[in-house]
């Protein structure tokens, strides 16, 4: 019986020498491929793994190269598109957590400064408390809320301009003071 009888038999010296002898072949093939010495060796073990289950179907000694050249391409090329594949997934998985991030800031920022306003229009007094959130936020008019208050146009006016002058001015500082902290840490 030769060596290739044995082969096909599944003696392991016989495997062993084989292995011994297109290993560095084969590696430097799939090398050119991955990423990684780490992903290269994983191919080549795969590589010989399948060459032992399908040894019966190796018809002569000359065809042991091209089915091992043959597998560790196609695995090769099979754990390059994995990598892509997982690449591209995490770039777009980073991007909309950027995204999302990005969004959540937003959001909580404005939520601060929507706060930070309400803190300082209960600092104005009671009359002009009204009048602001009616033009501002309520989005009134100062004819309407001349008939809802009961007070002449001009005074809505005057106590709108008070009330956004006591507000920019006030709005101005704290920010300036945000920002002077920010800067310091």
């Amino acid at each position: 019986m030769d060596e290739f009888d044995r082969f096909k038999l599944g003696d392991e010296k016989i495997f062993r020498k084989i292995f011994d002898f297109y290993k560095p072949l084969i590696y430097s093939k799939v090398r050119r491929v991955c990423a990684s010495d780490v992903d290269t060796e994983e191919v080549i073990q795969e590589v010989f793994v399948q060459l032992f289950l399908k040894r019966k179907s190796i018809p002569c000694p000359a065809a042991i190269f091209p089915f091992l050249f043959l597998v560790a391409k196609r695995m090769a090329i099979s754990l390059f598109r994995k990598e892509v594949s997982r690449q591209q997934y995490q770039m777009a998985q980073a991007s909309q957590w950027d995204e999302l991030s990005d969004e959540l800031e937003k959001q909580i920022a404005h939520k601060e400064l929507d706060q930070l306003l309400k803190s300082v229009v209960e600092q104005l007094p009671p009359q002009q408390q009204l009048v602001f959130r009616k033009s501002k936020i309520e989005e009134l008019s100062y004819a309407e809320i001349s008939d809802e208050i009961g007070i002449s146009k001009n005074t809505v006016r005057n106590h709108l301009v008070a009330a956004c002058h006591f507000v920019r001015l006030k709005l101005d500082s704290l920010l300036l003071l945000l920002f002077f902290l920010k800067n310091m840490f």
